[in-house]
């Protein structure tokens, strides 16, 4: 990341005297508030948050929000709105959730820094107020990262052998994926599943099991597909859609990548063969 990454549009200390209601809206930029004191509440989608002390906020584009101060209480937050000009930065932005709280003193001093630049600006100023949000939006992703770090290694600690009931968290994907390959599969459901969020559970999922989510899920569907190509007389196109690709077309090119050859061509040389299926068992279609 560095200064370009942002198109700064308003950066402001605010204060909500009691009562103040900012009514529902919704832009296409990016916003992020800290709350420095007071009380209130913070309405992002359909979820509404009590704020406190130290907490973030960040209302993505397009996402409906508003802010209300108590009945007796005012509101006093830090604001920045900005365009992401750069894709990794965006996806930073876009895996953290909505509110976050507990955060650390270096962050809350980064948001003061901010302000100390407003009061005596110059030709500096919003430079360094971009290289404060850089540091703002990777301590809040590495806050992230380390909690679903600690998550993951908590839910993965299950003693197989204690209890037979319980199973490792990504064997239930895996046994999802093996049950469910021929539906629409979603990375985020999937994510959704151990409850992490979509990179570290690609990235904790390919360190498992040597691929990502979604070509695992590709490697069952075209081994599900050479299958019935083997036993079956029934069209590529029924193929396809049976095990779970949404065009023909794309089917048949992912195939001959992967194969070499179209699905029609590897019917005809391999259509009468024994074939070893996944649980090992020989099944001779000739």
């Amino acid at each position: 990341m560095h200064s370009k990454d942002f198109n700064l549009l308003w950066v402001s200390k605010c204060m909500y005297p009691a009562k103040h209601i900012v009514k529902t809206n919704y832009h296409d930029y990016y916003q992020i508030v800290f709350i420095l004191s007071g009380e209130g509440e913070i309405t992002i989608s359909n979820f509404t948050y009590n704020v406190e002390v130290n907490q973030v906020y960040i209302f993505k584009p397009n996402v409906k929000h508003s802010i209300m101060a108590s009945k007796l209480k005012s509101l006093n937050t830090v604001e920045l709105k900005f365009y992401c000009n750069n894709v990794m930065t965006s996806a930073y932005l876009n895996e953290l959730p909505p509110r976050i709280e507990n955060t650390s003193e270096v962050i809350r001093n980064a948001f003061i820094n901010i302000i100390e630049e407003l009061k005596k600006p110059d030709q500096y100023t919003e430079s360094i107020i971009s290289c404060l949000l850089n540091q703002i939006v990777l301590y809040l992703t590495r806050k992230l990262y380390q909690e679903e770090k600690q998550l993951f290694k908590s839910i993965g600690k299950i003693d197989l052998k204690s209890d037979k009931n319980n199973t490792d968290p990504l064997d239930n994907v895996v046994n999802f994926i093996n049950r469910e390959y021929h539906k629409e599969i979603k990375l985020n459901d999937l994510a959704d599943m151990v409850h992490l969020s979509p990179v570290y559970f690609c990235s904790v999922f390919k360190e498992r099991y040597g691929v990502s989510p979604i070509k695992y899920l590709q490697n069952i569907r075209l081994e599900n597909a050479k299958k019935l190509l083997y036993s079956s007389n029934e069209s590529v196109t029924r193929i396809s859609e049976k095990v779970g690709f949404q065009s023909v077309h794309y089917f048949s090119r992912f195939f001959k990548a992967r194969e070499g050859i179209t699905p029609n061509e590897f019917r005809k040389r391999n259509q009468g063969f024994i074939y070893r299926d996944f649980h090992g068992n020989m099944t001779d279609f000739s």
